[in-house]
């Protein structure tokens, strides 16, 4: 391939080394349409499809999000209901998805396979270029919104699926301060207006709004194809050019305008709060300001740096200055790029509204003594090395992100090299060390008002219900403004819309989709390579690393034998240790020194058990750090002193991080509630899953909750608690250690800072937790999550892996999803055998408790039919052989030592699950049939309708 080659209708513009991924960056347009494609010529194994269109929004009612969701429900070629979801249970691929941007949607695939490729790559063409929503509106009304009204004897609601997931997103705080500071930056384009849709406005879009715009944007002219890896590129191309050709260009531009600075503006906004806290202490304060445009790419990426080194740890300069007020428990400041106008901001979290002059004084004067008398050339230094490693660490799917990297000037008209090479930013940041560059962009984005919008997030314990009756009332006055031929059609769209629903695609439709035959799966699963040794007297996990030039280290730290109290503690601690200062360094050199030498860490608790082990289990404290090879004498050095030097004397500092974690835990419980779900009903199952909830469920939580405003006694009394576990735990005696490098990493460095101690006295603990078998946990949301465990323990993996994706794609995607409205749903089997249900921003999760009940009769169903389940297997495997990072690679071949699991273990099941048959399924239904512990996380009136038997607690 040359410039100005001509291949299937794409002429190739230009071709340049691409050094970041040892490649070639070639680009084409497309002749006939204007068609713009970019292909990353890398040689990856793992091949990445997108096809991407500009999609500014010009209203909330969450377009772009619901054409989004529905173009994959059916398409000329593949008229089944859902294409998306039958190449999800019945593929290879490695990424399967569509995602709305605040300017732009995506619709990327990847595949390892080649003929899975291609089958993916067209199935969404396919999809984006001839759906069925323009003759067939039903995927709208599920997807988008529709009034649910059966009967005029009903109470009407709003329902579908967008719908119920922007509500899920409108309860987290922190998507409510983005998505109301947005509107206040960018009064005048797309950014001011919420891409995914807010629920108040959702119900304001038509079908014929849905259609049109969709006809505006979904055009080649319109859109950007994005490849990575080694693709066949000239069938690629020839399937490309069979979908667009046949479309004429189209000259109309679709434009961002330039945001002009606001002038000042303040806005004050309502959130929930649960009934039982206090107002106090929960105002949350955002300062935003529009920073630059894309094209700024040195200095976007200096104002990131400035964000980091400022207010990264509580130790940053600023941060610091605010958190010593005593008038707020945390604060950020953060950079938001990936669109035209990147913006910043400054969020105080957990303040009250009286304090904003004090806070904002505090912020001005810092900010001035630092534009005054320097910033720091150690903390920006620093600063600039952590992003760096960010943004050379490959993670996964890094082919995708690759691909968003492009959008972020490609999308505007840009260089789509821009972004992706980046060696010359960091070159030019260094370079501004010893000059005023950085105190002058502070300067300009915290002391210049131009331009800057002032939000309060102020606490209520009526916000939620006053948005239900708000809704509940104007879906009752839509309704009964309606004449009565009205309420008849809508009655009728509702019968239509169920019995399209409930209608199976035909064998004919199923049939024209592509599949892969069993032969095109390995019957060996992905191999990993761990080379057992010891140094300095405990053992060593050694991988070998596929990038080079970064090293990934884990340390297990055995706590078998720990008491509850102690295991409470450690849970704790693993968001104590990195924060504190050291014997000989204080809190702000040691933060600098971990963000220069530490690209990544980690500290967390982890369990194992042995498989079959259902009785008992092993708790670990586990560290989790990735650098650059040449850091590793430093990086070791360093998280050896974070383990054996860390002064827990720091009581100011200990409760400001208690406060701290308990807001941030209470946070994720409520925009992730079906892990928490799902861990407290499987906690009565097993010592693991019990030691699980210990240390990292809704149990840990309370624990955390109980110490996070501590006397000073009582604060003093886990000081000391903490200096005993530390002491007891880091040590040789109870370390094993993985390490994934480019050659062999020697751990002596650390091993010779670690004493040798005391071995635990057992390598495995019995645990149980008393937790009631139906459990409602009552939180701030506008949607509910839940889960259920069945009573049994099944030992065949290979069927109930299988069995896992059957049961979540052929009926609970249905009648939770596509039914009920539920955002997600699912059925999984952990490694101990536990089964177990959850929905996921779920409106009505009373109607996915009674589906998880009726999974058995599916299953007899399903069986009776004898279905080919040969595509379930195929998608099985695929799941569980996901893209890795070498840092998850190494993670993943630890736990496989940790539980005991061989080779040939692994490849027994492999064998097992090829030969699989609907027959053998059929086993299983007795299990389904009972169905046990069960958790809800939601509201009350959302728990109750679950059943009035629920054990209630809350935040």
């Amino acid at each position: 391939m040359k410039l100005n080659d001509t291949i299937h209708g794409f002429t190739v513009t230009r071709i340049r080394p691409a050094v970041s991924v040892a490649g070639n960056l070639i680009e084409m347009s497309h002749d006939r349409t204007g068609a713009r494609l970019v292909w990353l010529d890398n040689g990856d194994e793992n091949k990445v499809f997108s096809v991407n269109f500009k999609t500014p929004p010009t209203d909330d009612t969450g377009v772009f999000h619901i054409i989004e969701h529905s173009v994959l429900g059916g398409s000329e070629k593949y008229p089944v209901k859902d294409p998306f979801l039958y190449m999800i249970k019945s593929s290879m691929n490695t990424f399967l998805n569509a995602m709305t941007f605040p300017d732009k949607t995506m619709y990327p695939v990847s595949s390892r396979n080649d003929r899975d490729f291609m089958n993916l790559a067209e199935v969404y063409l396919d999809g984006v270029f001839k759906p069925l929503i323009l003759s067939k509106p039903e995927a709208f009304y599920q997807e988008g919104h529709h009034i649910e009204w059966r009967s005029e004897e009903d109470t009407p609601l709003y329902k579908g699926v967008v719908f119920n997931e922007m509500k899920g997103v409108e309860s987290s705080i922190y998507s409510r301060i983005e998505e109301e500071l947005m509107a206040m930056l960018y009064p005048d384009t797309c950014y001011g207006f919420e891409s995914g849709g807010r629920p108040a406005a959702i119900p304001d879009l038509t079908y014929e709004q849905f259609v049109a715009v969709y006809r505006k944007h979904y055009h080649p002219s319109n859109s950007y194809f994005y490849l990575d890896g080694a693709v066949d590129i000239e069938p690629l191309l020839a399937l490309i050019d069979k979908y667009i050709s046949q479309y004429d260009k189209n000259t109309e531009s679709i434009d961002i305008p330039v945001q002009k600075p606001v002038a000042h503006a303040e806005k004050s906004c309502f959130y929930e709060i649960a009934p039982e806290e206090e107002k106090a202490a929960h105002t949350h304060i955002a300062l935003g300001k529009v920073l630059c445009s894309w094209e700024e790419r040195e200095k976007l990426t200096a104002f990131v740096v400035l964000g980091n080194a400022l207010a990264d740890t509580n130790e940053s300069p600023l941060k610091r200055a605010l958190l010593d007020t005593g008038l707020c428990l945390d604060v950020s400041l953060t950079v938001e790029d990936g669109i035209a106008q990147p913006f910043g901001a400054l969020k105080i979290y957990n303040t009250d509204m009286e304090n904003t002059p004090a806070l904002l004084k505090t912020v001005r004067e810092t900010v001035g003594k630092l534009v005054r008398d320097g910033i720091g050339k150690a903390a920006l230094a620093a600063a600039i090395d952590r992003y760096e490693f960010r943004v050379k660490d490959k993670q996964e799917p890094k082919g995708l992100i690759r691909g968003i990297v492009c959008l972020s000037s490609w999308l505007y008209g840009g260089d789509p090299m821009m972004y992706l090479d980046c060696d010359d930013i960091f070159d030019f940041l260094r370079s501004q060390l010893d000059t005023d560059y950085y105190e002058k962009l502070l300067a300009e984005w915290l002391l210049d008002e131009n331009g800057t919008a002032s939000l309060y997030m102020l606490p209520s314990h009526t916000y939620g219900d006053e948005q239900k009756k708000i809704e509940q009332e104007r879906v009752c006055a839509e309704t009964a403004a309606m004449s009565e031929s009205e309420k008849a059609q809508l009655i009728e769209l509702n019968r239509r819309l169920d019995e399209w629903q409930a209608t199976p695609d035909t064998p004919e439709n199923i049939a024209s989709l592509p599949s892969l035959p069993l032969s095109e799966v390995s019957e060996l699963p992905l191999a990993f390579v761990t080379d057992i040794g010891e140094e300095s007297g405990f053992t060593v996990l050694r991988h070998p690393a596929r990038s080079k030039g970064i090293s990934n280290v884990s340390l297990y730290f055995a706590a078998a034998d720990f008491s509850k109290r102690e295991l409470e503690m450690l849970a704790i601690m693993t968001d104590l240790i990195s924060e504190l200062p050291t014997v000989n360094c204080s809190g702000a050199e040691l933060q600098q020194r971990i963000t220069g030498t530490l690209g990544k860490l980690s500290i967390n608790a982890a369990v194992f058990a042995k498989e079959g082990a259902r009785h008992e289990c092993s708790p670990f404290l586990t560290v989790k750090a990735s650098f650059l090879d040449h850091n590793t004498e430093k990086a070791l050095a360093l998280i050896g002193e974070l383990l054996t030097e860390t002064v827990y004397d720091s009581p100011e500092q200990i409760r400001e991080l208690l406060l701290q974690c308990d807001e941030d835990m209470k946070q994720d419980i409520i925009a992730n509630g079906h892990r928490i779900a799902m861990r407290r009903a499987r906690s009565g199952m097993s010592a693991e899953s019990a030691m699980t909830e210990l240390l990292c469920g809704y149990e840990a939580y309370r624990s955390l909750h109980a110490v996070a405003k501590p006397s000073d006694e009582e604060l003093a009394g886990l000081i000391s608690e903490f200096k005993a576990v530390a002491a007891k735990l880091f040590c040789r005696a109870r370390l094993t250690a993985g390490t994934v490098s480019d050659g062999e990493l020697s751990l002596s460095v650390l091993a010779d800072m670690l004493p040798e101690g005391v071995a635990p006295a057992r390598s495995a603990t019995a645990f149980k937790l008393d937790i009631p078998e139906k459990q409602g946990i009552i939180i701030p949301s506008g949607v509910s999550y839940s889960g259920a465990v069945l009573n049994s323990y099944e030992s065949d993996k290979p069927l109930w892996s299988v069995l896992s994706t059957i049961i979540s794609y052929e009926y609970l995607w249905n009648e939770v999803r596509v039914k009920g409205g539920a955002y997600g749903t699912g059925f999984g089997v952990n490694n101990m055998g536990e089964a177990a249900f959850y929905s996921y921003r779920d409106p009505s999760p009373a109607g996915a408790v009674a589906a998880y009940e009726g999974t058995a009769d599916f299953l007899r169903s399903y069986c009776a039919a004898k279905p080919d389940i040969s595509s379930y297997i195929i998608s099985s495997i695929a799941q569980r052989e996901p893209l890795m990072s070498d840092a998850a690679y190494g993670s993943a071949a630890d736990e496989l030592f940790f539980r005991g699991i061989s080779e040939e273990s692994r490849r027994e099941n492999r064998r097992r699950m090829l030969g699989l048959t609907s027959d053998d399924l059929l086993a299983a239904a007795d299990s389904l049939s009972d169905v046990g512990p069960r958790c809800v996380a939601g509201s009350a009136e959302a728990i109750n309708a679950c059943g009035q038997d629920y054990d209630m607690c809350s935040l």
